[in-house]
């Protein structure tokens, strides 16, 4: 994304995109309509990585392609390793010739360029990489075969996009601390067994109200949920504790009335074993007595066991009762202290987001001021005597077979420590 100036002129990209249209279209002009240009009459001189075609008539076993090695010579039969670049085709042509006299009269020696050397672009341009030669190509020509200018936020400027990124970073971090500090005020309603309540105040001129509103909603509801669920469970132990006092309330009656028959029968055993000290009645009578006595004692021993069991149930309930809202607020407690570090976590991040959104907005100034003086360069790697060197090259001159043409935008020193 380009950052537009505030006088509205046109950003770096556009500037950048007309002049490549301009040169391109005088560069075609002048191929076309130049009768002779400078170099038309210049013989074309043999670079390393030509590939020759040398026909013999006479001797078809002299003909062939011989590929110009790195040193610059090729290698023909008879006659050895030739020198042959920076030589133009005549030259060659009649050094072969001579050789070969000297070997074989009556020859006559053809040479040709079949392929040439290859040509590269590197550097801010769209489609780098190797291109095909032609005697007589210009900077400006290779330059165009590449596609010209990458777009302009490749090299300059990507504040834009970065500031877009950062702002929806900031956005999407204020809306998590949001939801955090929602969700520590349910959380705290739960833990003091209140009532939750969250209001968004819509004079903070947010953009994303809804969302906030959702995440309001969203703990709105689970509060409700966890609630009833409590109120639920509540309701249901109450119901078991109300089962058992009822089924001791029965047993302690129960017992009572056979207390009572308890009671009334140790005064028939006491009755009978009188009767049967005075002969009046038969022992057998006096031991029935004692055993219903006795199997009375044992029913009276087994509701103890029962209401004993009731009364242990009913506390466990109770407190099965009491632990809910205990363990309401312990986990409450445990969510709040982990919401709290995420809490600072989030502010922390927010503030380094803000910091960075600063940063590139100096970015973005320092592009601005950089488009005021940015231009485009273009220098050729050539092989000079066995060595490779990098000089600068108008749009203009002449690109020879092998060269590696870089086309770069710079800027001043000057201009590039104002903005630094």
């Amino acid at each position: 994304m380009l950052i537009k100036q505030k006088n509205n002129r046109p950003g770096i990209g556009l500037r950048i995109n007309r002049m490549v249209t301009a040169w391109t279209f005088t560069s075609l002009l002048l191929l076309s309509t130049a009768a002779s240009p400078a170099w038309a009459d210049e013989p074309y001189k043999i670079a390393s990585g030509d590939v020759l075609q040398i026909t013999v008539y006479g001797d078809a076993g002299l003909s062939g392609t011989f590929p110009v090695s790195v040193d610059g010579t090729i290698g023909y039969p008879i006659l050895g390793n030739i020198p042959v670049a920076d030589h133009n085709i005549s030259e060659v042509t009649n050094t072969i010739s001579q050789a070969l006299l000297q070997h074989i009269p009556g020859l006559s020696v053809s040479v040709a360029v079949k392929e040439y050397a290859p040509v590269f672009v590197i550097g801010d341009v769209q489609k780098p990489g190797k291109y095909e030669y032609r005697p007589g190509m210009i900077a400006l020509e290779l330059f165009a075969l590449s596609g010209g200018l990458k777009e302009a936020t490749d090299r300059l400027d990507t504040a834009g996009t970065q500031l877009v990124a950062a702002r929806q970073d900031y956005s999407d971090t204020s809306l998590q601390l949001f939801a955090q500090d929602v969700k520590r005020t349910r959380l705290e309603a739960e833990l003091n067994d209140k009532s939750f309540e969250y209001v968004v105040d819509k004079d903070t001129g947010t953009d994303d109200l809804a969302a906030r509103q959702g995440v309001i909603d969203s703990e709105q509801k689970l509060f409700e949920l966890r609630l009833a669920a409590l109120h639920s469970q509540e309701e249901a132990l109450k119901a078991q504790k109300q089962n058992y006092s009822e089924e001791i309330s029965t047993l302690e009656e129960s017992t009572k009335l056979r207390n009572q028959e308890i009671s009334l029968l140790e005064q028939n055993v006491a009755a009978s074993e009188k009767l049967v000290a005075q002969g009046l009645t038969a022992q057998s009578t006096m031991r029935d007595t004692q055993r219903q006595l006795s199997a009375m004692r044992r029913d009276a021993l087994e509701f103890g066991s029962f209401l004993a069991r009731a009364k242990q149930n009913e506390n466990a309930v109770g407190q099965n009762l009491l632990a809910l809202r205990d363990q309401r607020s312990n986990d409450a407690a445990k969510e709040l202290r982990d919401i709290d570090l995420d809490i600072i976590r989030l502010k922390k991040r927010l503030s380094f987001i803000v910091q960075t959104m600063a940063e590139i907005a100096a970015s973005a100034q320092r592009a601005n001021t950089r488009e005021q003086a940015v231009k485009l360069v273009f220098t050729v790697v050539r092989d000079v005597n066995g060595q490779y060197l990098e000089t600068e090259l108008a749009e203009h001159d002449q690109i020879k077979a092998g060269d590696i043409l870089r086309a770069q935008l710079t800027m001043p020193k000057e201009v590039t420590a104002k903005v630094n």
